[in-house]
C-alpha cells in the first residue's frame, strides 16, 4: 500500500520509527540521574556488561537479572557520569554496527558532530512491544558534556550514519507525533527524518537536515497508482479513521516531509473519499497535531501554498 508514491514503503527497512525529543543538555560534573528503584544494584560489578575506553574516559554499562540498567563514565578514577534506569534492556556503548539491519559501524570518539571534537554515542532501548529508542551524544573534549539526547520513540532502527561518505554524519529516524492517531498505532502515520547538528549561540542543536529528505516528485503514474491504492484500502478495511491514517494521511504525511507540501494538499484533496464529509475539520485537526511535532519549527517554513485549515489550525497539546 502505497509503496508507488515516494518509495514509501521502502523507507522501514532502511530507517526502521519520531516523536523526537531534542535536547542540549549543561556539562555534567557530578554523577547523573537515578531513576532505578536499586542504583547500588543496578550499577554492581557483578552486573557489568560493556566496557569502552575512549581517551581518557571509560565507560561502563550494566544491567541486572532484576531489570536495573546502569551507565557510568569514569575519568582518572574518579565517577563524573551515572544514569540508572529500570529497563528490561540496557545501555549499548558506541555503535558497533549491523549488516542485517544496514547499520554502519562507527569508531567511538568519531566527531559525529562536526564540532570539531571527539564523541561518544550510547544508545537505550526500553524494551516492550515497542518504543522507546534513545540516543546520548556525549562531547569528551575540550569539556565533557552530554551534548544532545536524541528520543527516536518507535523508530527500530535509528542510527548515525556518514551519508555522503565525507566525515558528515547524520541522524536517521522517523517522526511519530502521530502514533495512535487516530485509533491504534499499528496505523499511526509516520514520517522518516534525517537531523543534522547544527551550531547555535546556545551551543548548538540537531535540526531537520531537509537536503537529506528531499525526494523526486513522484510520477503520474505513480500519483495514479497511489490514489488506487488508497481507494482499494478503503474497499478491502472498511471507510474508517484507521484505514484512511494508515493510507491517504501517511501518504500526505510523507509528502510534507519530503518537501512536497504543495502536492501534500494536492493529493489530500484527490485521495479524500467522495462520498466522505468532514474533510476541513479532518485536515485542521491532521495540521493541529502536526504542529506538535518537535521538528515544526524547522518543517513550518518549508510548507508552501498552505491551504486556510491548516495554516490556522491551533496546535493541539
Amino acid at each position: 500500500m502505497l509503496g508507488r508514491l515516494y518509495g514509501l514503503a521502502g523507507v522501514r527497512p532502511v530507517l526502521g520509527a519520531m516523536f523526537v525529543v531534542i535536547a542540549v543538555m549543561a556539562p555534567t560534573a557530578v554523577a547523573g540521574q537515578d531513576f532505578a528503584e536499586d542504583p547500588a544494584a543496578a550499577c554492581s560489578r557483578p552486573h557489568l556488561k560493556d566496557v569502552a575506553k575512549v581517551g581518557q574516559f571509560i565507560f561502563k554499562s550494566y544491567k541486572s537479572e532484576d531489570d536495573g540498567a546502569c551507565l557510568q563514565v569514569i575519568r582518572d578514577g574518579k565517577l563524573i557520569f551515572r544514569r540508572t534506569v529500570d529497563s528490561r534492556e540496557g545501555y549499548t556503548l558506541g555503535q558497533p554496527g549491523d549488516q542485517k539491519s544496514k547499520i554502519p559501524a562507527i569508531a567511538n570518539g568519531t566527531d559525529i558532530t562536526g564540532r570539531g571534537h571527539p564523541d561518544m554515542i550510547v544508545s537505550f532501548y526500553t524494551g516492550g512491544a515497542h518504543c522507546c529508542t534513545l540516543h546520548y551524544v556525549f562531547e569528551l573534549e575540550p569539556k565533557f558534556k552530554l551534548l544532545a539526547t536524541l528520543d527516536a520513540r518507535d523508530t527500530w532502527p535509528a542510527y548515525f550514519a556518514d551519508l555522503d561518505r565525507n566525515q558528515q554524519y547524520y541522524y536517521l529516524a522517523e517522526d511519530w507525533t502521530f502514533a495512535y492517531w487516530p485509533g491504534n498505532f499499528v496505523s499511526s502515520p509516520n514520517a522518516p527524518i534525517v537531523l543534522q547538528f547544527v551550531e547555535d549561540a546556545k551551543g548548538g542543536k540537531y535540526h531537520l537536515a531537509l537536503d537529506k529528505m528531499k525526494k523526486p516528485a513522484p510520477t503520474q503514474r505513480e500519483w495514479k497508482d497511489s490514489l488506487h491504492d488508497i481507494s482499494q484500502g478503503l474497499i478491502e478495511y472498511g471507510d474508517t479513521e484507521t484505514t484512511l491514517a494508515a493510507t491517504l494521511w501517511n501518504a500526505v504525511l510523507k509528502l510534507i516531509y519530503s518537501g512536497d507540501s504543495d502536492l501534500a494538499w494536492r493529493f489530500l484533496d484527490e485521495g479524500w473519499p467522495k462520498s466522505r464529509e468532514g474533510k476541513e475539520d479532518a485536515f485542521e485537526y491532521f495540521c493541529g497535531t502536526l504542529k506538535t511535532s518537535p521538528y515544526w519549527p524547522d518543517l513550518e517554513p518549508t510548507l508552501k501554498n498552505t491551504p486556510p485549515a491548516c495554516a490556522n489550525a491551533k496546535p493541539r497539546r
